[in-house]
């Protein structure tokens, strides 16, 4: 004997060790799969930063090359003038005037042969006269590299000589001489005053979308990276940083943004990290939990199961067969005794189903002609279907639309119908069906509907065992005011019965003398 329970102790231990073992995988897999959903959500966090980036820096583009190019085409003008004065600029200044107005504009200088000879307005810029823009100096690389490439390029921006920062443009000019040939003419430039130029920038709103930005370029004079415009809260070259590069007019202007807050600060990161964790301990532990408490029922079961039958054969009556047709009695039992060993979860729940059932009606068998809670025969009807679920292996789908209301009926009217609609429309199909019970109401009433796809048959030549149960149940609402039933069925396509019940209450019916 003392082997025989040592052996149980081991197999007993194994279990335990085995049942921790399933329950600490379990919740490092659950662990690991919110990790893993946790780093695509933050995956998918900064594609959109990206997007949103992208977003910002095309719109930033724009406005800033729309605020240049206004200014660039003032070159234009002067360059226009040149050519319909034949390089005479001294008549210049009251269009230069006109272009002054708005603030932004310091100088317009022309430059024949790269030395300033015209400054307009000359109050204020005097020190950029004869500035010989052919020699080394702030702005004057960009300058030759125009006359080099013949196109406009822009500098800045830098220190003026004459005081204060700037942009400018430099924009070679060509004249044609007396033989129709164009010949160079020299330099003409806008000078802008910097930073009053991007006074209306959005750079400033850029923090406020949850983003830092920074406009730079690379000086040519000592190849230093020079910011042009930030925002308040400026960049910190993270893993998310992006830079964009545009071109403006010949010259490479670098964006550069990135999210305000990274990756590694988010607080989703975070909560979603040790949410995962706490996951996958709770799941751990439920699974635990569950197997211990799945142990306590399969061997409560065997117990619960004995008792039941030791109590069926005790409390056997007229009564009760009179409720349970004795097949389907025996029947259940003997599918029991074989879940019992296949499927001892699964008869613990038939237990209970059956124990509800033939609790439900043997209290209703009592009070046979009496009223009963629409839950409570619900709750028997379900058990009732379940079990014939479970004996059909399939054959048989039993569906509940009922919503979550209560109100009084006749005790035994609806089990008695599903019972009939499984025994004669369901059993004798091969292919097997499905039953259907569904509740519904409008202003006066509640309307029960149990319609099955089974074989049907003919009310008019309705056999006796068929027509015991529903002649029982018109029988018992007859009995009261407020009710009724009706039945319709078709040979091969099924039946449908629909019940009515008063929502003012049922009243008991006087009898007449």
């Amino acid at each position: 004997m003392n082997g025989i329970s040592e052996s149980l102790v081991s197999v007993k231990d194994k279990m335990r060790k085995n049942i921790i073992k399933k329950s600490v995988l379990i919740g490092i897999l659950f662990a690991f799969i919110g990790i893993i959903l946790t780093i695509l959500f933050q995956r998918q966090i900064t594609k959109e930063n990206k997007l949103k980036m992208d977003r910002i820096y095309h719109s930033l583009e724009s406005e800033t090359y729309e605020t240049l190019q206004v200014q660039m085409g003032k070159l234009r003008v002067m360059e226009g003038h040149l050519i319909e004065t034949e390089g005479d600029f001294k008549n210049f200044e009251p269009i230069a005037e006109r272009m002054l107005n708005d603030g932004i504009v310091r100088s317009f200088l022309f430059a024949p042969g790269g030395v300033v000879k015209g400054v307009f307005p000359m109050e204020g810029n005097e020190p950029v006269y004869s500035l010989d823009m052919n020699t080394s100096g702030a702005g004057n690389l960009e300058a030759k590299s125009a006359v080099t490439k013949d196109t406009l390029i822009l500098a800045g921006p830098f220190e003026l000589v004459e005081g204060g920062e700037g942009i400018c443009g430099r924009m070679p000019v060509h004249l044609t001489d007396d033989y129709g040939e164009k010949k160079y003419w020299g330099i003409v430039s806008v000078t802008l005053n910097y930073p009053q130029i991007f006074k209306n920038s959005s750079i400033d709103l850029i923090n406020d979308e949850g983003f830092a930005c920074r406009i730079w370029r690379v000086n040519p004079d000592d190849n230093s990276n020079q910011t042009i415009l930030e925002t308040n809260i400026g960049i910190k070259e993270t893993s998310e940083t992006v830079r964009y590069s545009a071109d403006f007019f010949n010259t490479k202007w670098e964006f550069t943004l990135e999210p305000l807050v990274p990756i590694y600060k988010r607080k989703s990161l975070w909560l979603n990290l040790i949410g995962s964790i706490l996951m996958g301990i709770i799941i751990g532990y439920e699974f635990y939990r569950t197997k211990k408490l799945k142990e306590m029922q399969d061997e409560a079961s065997r117990l619960r199961i004995l008792n039941l039958q030791q109590k069926l054969e005790q409390e056997e009556s007229k009564q009760l067969l009179a409720q349970i047709r004795s097949h389907f009695f025996y029947h259940t039992l003997n599918t029991l005794q074989g879940l019992i060993i296949m499927k001892p979860e699964m008869a613990v729940k038939m237990v209970e189903d059956f124990a509800r059932y033939l609790r439900f009606n043997v209290n209703a068998g009592v009070n046979a002609d009496e009223l009963v809670l629409f839950k409570d025969e619900i709750r028997a009807t379900r058990a009732y279907a379940k079990i014939n679920e479970a004996q059909l292996e399939g054959r048989l789908r039993v569906e509940f639309n009922i919503p979550d209301v209560n109100f009084m009926i006749p005790a035994l009217t609806i089990e008695p119908i599903v019972e009939n609609a499984i025994l004669h429309g369901i059993k004798p199909k091969i292919s097997g069906g499905s039953v259907r019970v569904s509740l519904y109401e409008d202003e006066n009433f509640w309307f029960v509907n149990i319609e099955d796809d089974g074989v049907g048959f003919d009310i008019g030549k309705v056999d006796r065992a068929h027509s015991i149960g529903l002649q029982n149940v018109k029988k018992r609402m007859s009995h009261f005011e407020g009710c009724g039933i009706n039945i319709e069925s078709t040979i091969g396509s099924g039946t449908k019965v629909k019940m009515f019940f008063s929502k003012d209450g049922l009243k008991t019916k006087k009898l007449s003398m």
